[in-house]
């Protein structure tokens, strides 16, 4: 049967949501492919039921050759898949309106029957206060045993593989292409890693390259694979608030950073708080609105014992988000040179972040307080 979920979900000409309609009428992958011949696919598209490329595509791929051909096709580029019928397929999506039919991955497909997974999106551009604290609750939301899904896209999604990577946890990447594609390649090390201690999964066989009209439909297997969706910074239009849709359809949880008024990258994520997600000001408050157990307690690592005076009263000057060095030290009114050399022994020693060139900003990490 699972050469049948393969075969269907190879069609390019009809969405998920026809093909999902096409499988309930005719109750199998394998009855759809046994029973679509020159007369029936006729007759569905005088009823306006079935488009016409559609028809033509379904009677052009029914032959017998055709599962060993494609498969080969996957085994060359090593990628595998799984389909409903299969033990490995993600529980959590099967109850997904419009489950896809196959889900093809290169890694460890079996991190995403973990007992905790969630979705942290966010804005592909955003700013370095929303990095921070993407990768830093990414970071403590993998320590504590979560995996951490996202799509792999620059900006928010590129923080939060990395916040998993920093914890040694597990994370995966959806894409709105092939496995194959690495989009956009300035991710390519994130990619490499993924595939080595993660996993990637698309709905797309390997012929399909990364068009913008794949993503919004990839967004509901964001939210389909997780237990609950955090974003960080978005704005109201984006696809970030597509994928906190499909959620609330989903029944999944949401949670949104809130963010300052009048910041368009904050409109979203302040939205979503007025429509009824939950604010949250830290990882724990994910974590213990999700499980059951002991409460997760954790504090933010501050700790200025090490600092000397002057580090002291540079870092007073400065806060969570990004500071232009300028500021910094006009605000110390200390010589150039000696905030320059704070600044950069800080940095070593993970207390302050440069999240881009001259700016600084406090470093946001995280700490299990048990």
């Amino acid at each position: 049967m699972r050469h049948y979920y393969l075969w269907m979900n190879h069609l390019r000409q009809m969405s998920i949501s026809e093909k999902t309609k096409l499988l309930m009428h005719f109750g199998s992958p394998k009855a759809v492919f046994d029973e679509m011949d020159r007369e029936t696919c006729d007759a569905l598209v005088e009823t306006s039921a079935l488009k016409k490329k559609a028809a033509d595509e379904i009677l052009a791929s029914r032959y017998d050759g055709w599962f060993e051909e494609y498969e080969k096709s996957l085994s060359d580029k090593g990628i595998r898949y799984v389909t409903p019928e299969d033990d490995a397929f993600p529980g959590r999506l099967k109850d997904v309106y419009d489950c896809p039919l196959t889900l093809f991955y290169i890694g460890d497909i079996s991190i995403l029957k973990a007992e905790t997974c969630i979705a942290v999106i966010g804005a592909r551009r955003p700013t370095g206060y929303g990095n921070a604290v993407a990768e830093s609750f990414s970071e403590a939301l993998s320590e504590n045993g979560a995996v951490i899904i996202s799509g792999m896209a620059a900006g928010i999604d590129a923080r939060a593989h990395m916040g998993a990577f920093n914890a040694g946890g597990k994370t995966a990447a959806v894409l709105g292409s092939g496995v194959n594609f690495c989009y956009p390649r300035d991710n390519f090390p994130i990619y490499e890693k993924l595939i080595a201690g993660g996993v990637i999964v698309s709905e797309y066989g390997p012929e399909v390259s990364p068009i913008g009209i794949n993503f919004p439909a990839r967004n509901r297997i964001i939210s389909g694979l997780s237990d609950a969706v955090l974003v960080v910074e978005a704005r109201t239009r984006s696809g970030t608030l597509i994928t906190a849709d499909a959620a609330l359809e989903q029944g999944r949880s949401i949670y949104a950073v809130p963010g300052r008024i009048g910041d368009p990258l904050s409109e979203g994520t302040n939205r979503l708080i007025r429509s009824g997600a939950t604010c949250v000001t830290g990882p724990e408050d994910i974590l213990n609105d999700l499980r059951v157990g002991s409460p997760v307690r954790m504090k933010y690592k501050n700790d200025n014992s090490g600092l000397s005076e002057f580090e002291k009263k540079i870092i007073g000057n400065m806060s969570v988000m990004p500071k232009f060095i300028d500021d910094i030290i006009r605000e110390s009114r200390e010589s150039v040179t000696g905030v320059i050399s704070a600044l950069s022994s800080m940095k070593e020693r993970g207390l302050v972040a440069e999240p881009m060139p001259g700016f600084y900003q406090i470093a946001l990490a995280y700490e299990n307080k048990l």
